[in-house]
């Protein structure tokens, strides 16, 4: 496995999205070894499913209660996540000129 950059780690989906939550969740199959790689897969799998069922309840009572204020919040909170992205790129860049 290659080595990633700090900015490739980062994963600017939301928390509490379905792609957000799978992706922070499916990090921890990052490993090696395949057999432990498997084991982990296994344990995800399942775990992305039940978080998926919270996200799911999560969107019905955010639009549901609070409607438009939700896309203004989450607008907000991507710009924040996109942000530091681009801060670790620029430090990656700094860092490989020198």
């Amino acid at each position: 496995m290659s080595r990633q950059l700090a900015s490739e780690k980062v994963i600017v989906s939301a928390p509490l999205s379905f792609s957000g939550s799978a992706q922070r969740i499916w990090k921890i199959t990052n490993v090696e070894n395949p057999i432990t790689k498997l084991a982990l897969a296994l344990i995800a799998v399942p775990l992305i499913m039940g978080v998926w069922m919270f996200v799911l309840f999560w969107y019905f009572v955010m639009y549901v209660l609070f409607g438009v204020f939700f896309f203004i919040f989450r607008l907000f909170t991507r710009s924040r996540r996109r942000s530091r992205q681009d801060k670790l790129r620029h430090r990656e860049v700094l860092d490989a000129i020198k």
